[in-house]
């Protein structure tokens, strides 16, 4: 799961987007200040980190300064979400190697979202399951360094989340309640359609002209190599084995 870091000195906006990029996908950890963050990103190497410019102790041009200065961070791409966005704050921060600026109030969720994902080459799958428990062993499956994976347990907000978040496939969870009355919506809707999508099945159920499905006994063996073949990714050249369960992050 690819790892944000957040670096928002106001709690209540750090708990708001810690929330919501949680439910994108993102495993996030925080800072409060600007010399917090760049401790931070020296201990975690984040995927991502999205920057605050008005911070305590280093405002966030200095952050920028001293991750550009540090070959083991300077790579990490880093974005900003501000109140101060003035377009000389702008072209500053841009001049210092920020990959794209937003402004607090205006800027969507979605359209952050999809600018990390871009920058990071990540790839966004939309699970839709009954409970953060059935999710958890398809989480597991899936987990991977370029891999988003969003959780929805609400069959209404399915569509509107595959059309919000322009997933680059979708997996079913055929065991959820009116979970092929879904795959119909999707079929048919103009957004979500040519989605790749997905069903796990138990054995008694079929196919409902699925692109593909996984019997629900076999989600440990066969679920993860066609994720990652219908992605185009690969397996990571080198894993940190982990004990701990991956975040369910739901919609």
């Amino acid at each position: 799961m690819p790892t944000l870091l957040l670096v928002e000195d106001n709690l209540h906006i750090q708990r708001i987007f810690q929330d919501k990029l949680q439910r994108e996908g993102f495993r996030v950890t925080t800072a409060n200040d600007g010399a917090a963050g760049l401790e931070r990103a020296a201990e975690t190497h984040p995927d991502v980190i999205l920057l605050d410019i008005m911070l305590p102790k280093l405002d966030g041009f200095q952050v920028l300064t001293k991750l550009g200065e540090d070959p083991a961070l300077r790579n990490i791409p880093v974005f900003i979400l501000s109140n101060r966005a003035g377009s000389n704050d702008v072209q500053h921060a841009a001049s210092l190697g920020a990959r794209h600026f937003f402004a607090k109030g205006t800027s969507k969720l979605q359209d952050i979202a999809l600018h990390l994902r871009a920058a990071c080459r990540l790839k966004k799958i939309l699970l839709f399951t009954s409970s953060a428990q059935t999710a958890a062993p398809i989480m597991t499956a899936v987990d991977h360094p370029q891999v988003l994976c969003s959780v929805v347990t609400v069959l209404l907000e399915t569509v509107g989340a595959a059309e919000r978040g322009t997933p680059d496939m979708i997996i079913i969870d055929g065991r959820a309640p009116n979970a092929f009355t879904l795959l119909q919506q999707l079929k048919t809707n103009p957004q979500a359609r040519t989605v790749p999508l997905i069903a796990i099945r138990d054995h008694t159920q079929t196919q409902h002209r699925l692109d593909e499905f996984i019997d629900s006994d076999r989600i440990d063996t066969d679920l993860r190599p066609l994720v990652l073949k219908r992605l185009g990714l690969t397996e990571p050249a080198a894993t940190t084995p982990s004990h701990t369960e991956p975040a369910i992050a739901s919609v």
